[in-house]
């Protein structure tokens, strides 16, 4: 079925519509489940898991394992600000920054001409902690 025809479940929409309420924040299964709850919204986490996976395949939500593979965060992926290239992803909050740098191409470049590999700029993270947890210590680093 084209994307035209996809059927959307009561839950899909809703789903859709708490992340796009929070769109500048990557939430993971556990968070998006306590903002359903508090919408008075009862669904089962499997039918929550079920819903993201199909909006992820849509391009409705951008699906991002962490850098330590323990959890995945997804994130409203329906404003032009999400799919601009490079994205930065703190490890503290799960804030989403969108990576807007004159540098950016050159560093792409570099790692093209120097490394022999081509990235994907659409897909690239970087992780970090953002300015706002790093001044309330919840950066955790090793």
């Amino acid at each position: 079925m084209g994307e035209r025809g996809r059927y959307r479940t009561k839950q899909q929409i809703t789903i859709l519509d708490v992340l796009k309420q929070q769109k500048s924040w990557f939430l993971t299964v556990d968070q998006l489940m306590d903002l359903l709850r508090q919408e008075g919204v009862q669904v089962g986490q499997t039918t929550v898991y079920r819903a993201l996976e199909r909006l992820a395949e849509d391009g409705k939500v951008m699906k991002l394992p962490m850098e330590d593979g323990s959890k995945i965060r997804y994130c409203y992926a329906g404003d032009e600000e999400l799919r601009k290239p490079g994205k930065l992803v703190c490890l503290g909050c799960g804030r989403f920054i969108p990576l807007e740098c004159s540098k950016l191409d050159d560093f792409m470049e570099h790692i093209c001409r120097e490394h022999g590999f081509e990235p994907d700029i659409r897909r690239s993270v970087l992780f970090g902690y953002c300015e706002g947890c790093r001044r309330t210590d919840l950066c955790k680093r090793d």
